[in-house]
C-alpha cells in the first residue's frame, strides 16, 4: 500500500496529460458562492461562544477529453467577514481563526469498459462508510483510487485513501503515523418490488475495522430504513461496538412523519473516523446537527416532520426532536437535541439559482453545557 500511496497524484497527473492529446468533448465550470453564518452559544458555564461570518467560493472544472478520459479540478475558498468568541473552532475557519483556500479536488476518470471504471486522485466522496462533510463553508475531501463497475445490476466499487483533508485544512494527510491507509469494498441493488440494499467492509491500518450494513423498502407514501454498523478497534484503538438504527416515514400530502430508534451496543461508544483528518460521519437518522446520539450503551428517539409549502413553490420546513439516554458510571445521562430547519430556492427569475436556508438548534445535556445555535447559509450557483 505504501508504493500505491507515493503514485497516486503522479498517475492522476500522467493519466490527465496523456487524455489532452486527444480533442475535448465536452468541458464545463460551475461556481458557487456561499456566505455562512455561525453562531454557538454555551448557555452554561464558561467556554466561550463561537460565532463567524465567511464568505466561500467554490469553483468547480470538468472536462470530458475522450469517450474514455475525462479529468476534474475545483478551487476551495474562504474568506473571513467577521468572527469572535471561539471562531477557530466554528468549523469554518483554519485553526488560526484564517480565511483559507486550496485546490481540493483534482482527479481523473478513466473507463475501463462499458461497466467498469476508476476514478483516481482527490476528490468529495461519498459512501456510506467514507463520506466527505459539507456542512460548513468548504467540504472536506479525499485523496483516494477508486475502482467501480456494475455486475446483474449490482453496483460495485472498492476504494483505497492513503490520505485525507478535513473542511478547512489546506494540506491532505496520512490516516496515522504509521498506517497504509483505508481499504473500502462495497455494492448495492434496488429491486423491483421498493427494496434497496447496500452492504460495505473498511479497515483502516492497524486502526480500525468496520462493516455497514442498510435496507431500505420505499412505496409512494412509506419508507423504512435500517442501518447497521459494527466495528472492532485495532493495535492501541480498544473500540468494540455496534450501533443500529431503524427509521419509518409516512407521507400525505405535501407533509411527511418520520419516527426514528437508535441503540448502541458492545462495550466502547461507536465512533466513526478513521484516525486521520477525515470528516467522516453516520448515514444515520439520529446524527442530527450537533449530536450523533453514538455513547456507550445509548438509546435514543427521533420525531420529524417535514413539510412543503404548496402556495410558495421552492419552500420546505423540518422540525425534529431527539433525544437518549446512556449509563455513565452507574448514573443515567439524559441529551437532548431540537431542530428548525427553513429552506427558501428561488424557482425562476434572474436569481434562479439561489437558495436561503436557516437552521436552529437547542441541545439539553447532563454530561455538558447547553448550547442554542444559529446558522444561516446563502448559496448561489451559476
Amino acid at each position: 500500500m505504501a508504493n500505491v500511496s507515493k503514485k497516486l497524484l503522479p498517475i492522476a497527473i500522467v493519466a490527465a496529460t496523456a487524455a489532452t492529446q486527444a480533442p475535448a468533448a465536452l468541458a464545463d465550470l460551475n461556481v458557487d458562492l456561499r456566505t455562512f453564518y455561525f453562531n454557538r452559544d454555551f448557555s452554561e458555564g464558561s467556554a466561550p461562544n463561537r460565532v463567524a461570518l465567511t464568505q466561500a467560493i467554490r469553483v468547480d472544472y470538468t472536462n470530458e477529453l475522450t469517450d474514455r478520459i475525462a479529468i476534474g479540478a475545483s478551487l476551495f475558498a474562504n474568506v473571513k467577514l467577521d468572527g469572535h468568541g471561539d471562531d477557530q473552532s466554528t468549523g469554518l475557519l483554519s485553526s488560526n481563526s484564517n480565511s483559507y483556500a486550496k485546490l481540493g479536488q483534482i482527479f481523473a476518470d478513466v473507463k475501463l469498459a462499458e461497466n467498469a471504471s476508476v476514478r483516481l486522485g482527490r476528490w468529495v466522496v461519498n459512501t456510506p462508510l467514507l463520506n466527505d462533510s459539507d456542512s460548513r463553508a468548504t467540504p472536506s475531501s479525499t485523496q483516494a483510487v477508486k475502482l467501480s463497475g456494475n455486475l446483474a445490476d449490482v453496483d460495485l466499487y472498492a476504494l483505497y485513501s492513503d490520505r485525507a483533508s478535513a473542511k478547512t485544512d489546506a494540506s491532505f494527510e496520512k490516516y496515522g503515523t504509521d498506517s497504509d491507509g483505508l481499504v473500502l469494498i462495497g455494492g448495492g441493488t434496488k429491486l423491483d418490488n421498493g427494496i434497496s440494499l447496500h452492504a460495505a467492509y473498511g479497515e483502516s491500518d492497524d486502526f480500525l475495522s468496520q462493516a455497514y450494513f442498510n435496507v431500505a423498502y420505499t412505496t409512494d407514501q412509506l419508507l423504512i430504513d435500517f442501518h447497521h454498523y459494527d466495528s472492532e478497534g485495532e493495535g492501541s484503538n480498544t473500540q468494540d461496538a455496534t450501533l443500529t438504527n431503524l427509521a419509518a416515514q409516512y407521507s400525505f400530502g405535501n407533509l411527511a412523519l418520520t419516527g426514528s430508534f437508535q441503540t448502541v451496543g458492545g462495550d466502547t461508544a461507536y465512533g466513526y473516523t478513521w484516525g486521520g483528518n477525515d470528516d467522516n460521519g453516520l448515514v444515520t437518522w439520529n446524527a442530527v446537527q450537533i449530536m450523533d446520539f453514538n455513547n456507550k450503551d445509548e438509546d435514543s428517539f427521533q420525531i420529524r416532520a417535514d413539510y412543503a409549502f404548496a402556495d410558495i413553490q421552492g419552500l420546505k420546513a423540518m422540525v425534529r426532536h431527539t433525544w437518549g439516554e446512556y449509563d455513565n458510571g452507574g448514573t443515567d445521562v439524559d441529551e437532548a437535541e431540537t431542530n428548525a430547519e427553513l429552506k427558501y430556492t428561488l424557482q425562476s427569475g434572474e436569481l434562479t439559482g439561489l437558495s436561503l436556508r436557516m437552521r436552529l438548534s437547542h441541545v439539553e445535556a447532563d454530561a455538558y453545557n447547553d448550547i442554542n445555535e444559529v446558522r444561516l447559509i446563502a448559496n448561489y450557483s451559476f
